[in-house]
């Protein structure tokens, strides 16, 4: 279970370091900004990409037992890779409603993968 709980926390890092880096570059102005603009448009694709591989690492070792856990992780990989760009869709003109909705679906693959790698019985751990 360590690939999935090191991917998560990956995903979550990345998360994390794009919020600080809107910060960091809310506060700053003229030419220098233009530094922030490859790292800003990065990180989030970086974030969809760990996402989705959290969630296949996931999926896959939940695949075999089946049951909830399978469904719960299907259901918020699928959020996370399809409701930010939804999201991008409803609030283009709210930057700041569309970073915080993002961010949530986001988050909640990894953290649910996180608390099924926690949950789950410790027979399974190879």
């Amino acid at each position: 279970m360590w690939p999935i709980r090191i991917s998560a926390g990956v995903t979550l890092v990345f998360l994390t370091g794009y919020w600080v880096l809107r910060e960091v570059a809310t506060a700053c102005s003229g030419a220098q900004c233009d530094l922030y603009i490859i790292p800003s448009v990065a990180l989030p694709l970086l974030v969809l990409i760990s996402v989705g591989v959290t969630g296949w690492l996931a999926i896959s070792w939940a695949r075999p037992v089946g049951g909830v856990w399978l469904v719960i992780l299907i259901g918020t990989t699928a959020l996370g890779l399809l409701g930010p760009p939804v999201a991008v869709a409803i609030f283009r003109n709210q930057p700041d409603s569309l970073v915080l909705t993002a961010t949530l679906l986001f988050a909640q693959g990894p953290v649910a993968a996180l608390v099924y790698t926690i949950a789950e019985v410790p027979s399974r751990i190879p």
